[in-house]
């Protein structure tokens, strides 16, 4: 620990008691626990590299500051962060160990998100369900044709106390116009620390609803077609919100219809952010080209029995995503205009053109939902699509927004 080295956290401004201070945390919640720090100790903890010895950040903090802050300062502040488990340390190396071990045995991906960000007992859960369906209830109401088939859905993965609507309008053209006996799920992997650009499980998926069965046939001919490990960086699913939020509102939905139970094919789509930056499309990626015609011959050959979702959001912009300065009513507008223009190539389902969309300014607007939604766009059997809802969630506090979406896509 002379050469500290902090793992890949969450930090934005919050006031505690009148102070303002900066949270700490770790978006994977491995220990549950957060770290308020000074702005001063920010300082210091900025410096945590792993290049960087007790004696350099000393330095460093007199040149900052005028004043000598002492090495067992500097030593509280890392044993904090390190009983944290925000330090790439031995105690993290083994704590992940151990429950990389305890998730490979397990036959079921538990949920990670129940009591924290939905209610742990299912009738506590469908009321609130039942809350964000019944506010969508006339809110931009799908009007398609008696024979159209909903052959996909974008629906957010944002929490549901800011997203909720909008997951239920997206959700509504399932249960109005689909009733798929298997849901391929790309969503967005916030956290994994591998190159593998998509990453399965074969595990079923857990939540207060019961068990999902995930269609293991699927993954056995995803596997036995692709030469590398499908299932590198499997524990990334462990506490990946954006598959399970999907799940908990197909439960729902199925159980609105009272009809037979569906199966999923759950999908971590890995950042394109390396292609965004060199500016070459996934396709010209053999592992994504791949990948992505074994899905679409898949979904060829289930027709209407399958149904693509992606769990994605949209733009993240401003002081919590490391932008220099706060939102302002311009920014928010140039968010909304730059949102508007990718889906509109999602709706003509252009999967290159929506790439090229955010490709084009560097993903200046960092769209988390870029790899799912371009998967979805790549693979689905729709002839058109349809933005159903659009919002964005204003963070004051940090000078942040989250833009998302909702859209269907037919046949």
């Amino acid at each position: 620990m002379d050469y500290p080295k902090l793992r890949y956290i969450e930090a934005f401004p919050v006031n505690v008691n009148g102070q303002r201070l900066i949270c700490l945390r770790d978006p994977q919640n491995l220990s549950g626990k957060i770290v308020f720090v000074s702005p001063e100790s920010l300082f210091i903890i900025s410096l945590f590299d792993g290049k960087h010895s007790i004696l350099d950040i000393q330095e460093k903090f007199m040149r900052q500051f005028g004043r000598l802050v002492f090495s067992d300062e500097i030593k509280r502040l890392i044993s904090q962060l390190d009983e944290a488990l925000l330090l790439d340390s031995e105690n993290y190396r083994a704590f992940k160990r151990k429950i990389e071990e305890e998730f490979r045995k397990s036959p079921v991906r538990e949920s990670s998100h129940c009591g924290l960000s939905y209610p742990e007992r299912s009738d506590e859960l469908k009321n609130w369900l039942e809350s964000f369906f019944k506010e969508a209830e006339h809110y931009n109401v799908s009007k398609q044709p008696d024979d159209v088939i909903t052959r996909g859905i974008i629906s957010p993965h944002i929490d549901f106390r800011r997203g909720g609507k909008s997951y239920a309008v997206a959700y509504r053209e399932l249960l109005n116009f689909c009733d798929p006996e298997i849901c391929l799920i790309f969503g967005t992997s916030h956290y994994a620390d591998v190159e593998n650009p998509f990453i399965l499980t074969s595990k079923n998926f857990k939540t207060p609803f019961g068990e999902v069965e995930t269609d293991n046939e699927i993954i056995e001919e995803l596997v036995r077609h692709c030469s590398w490990d499908l299932f590198y960086g499997e524990i990334a699913h462990r506490s990946e919100h954006s598959i399970e939020f999907q799940v908990v509102f197909l439960q729902y939905v199925c159980g609105l219809r009272k009809k037979k139970k569906f199966k999923i094919v759950p999908i971590l789509c890995n950042s394109f952010f390396k292609m965004v930056h060199n500016g070459t499309s996934p396709k010209e990626d053999e592992r994504v080209s791949l990948f992505l015609k074994l899905i679409k011959d898949i979904v060829e050959a289930l027709d209407k029995r399958v149904c693509i979702i992606a769990g994605a959001d949209l733009a993240h912009v401003g002081l919590k995503f490391g932008d220099p300065q706060p939102v302002t009513q311009s920014i928010l507008n140039w968010v909304k205009q730059r949102d508007t223009l990718s889906l509109s190539f999602a709706e003509k389902i252009d999967a290159e053109g929506f790439f090229k969309s955010i490709e084009e300014e560097k993903d200046k607007r960092k769209i988390c939902g870029l790899s799912p939604i371009y998967s979805l766009l790549s693979t689905v059997k729709a002839n058109y699509g349809k933005i159903l809802d659009y919002d964005q969630a204003l963070e004051p506090d940090t000078g942040s927004v989250v833009s998302f979406a909702s859209m269907g896509f037919y046949s």
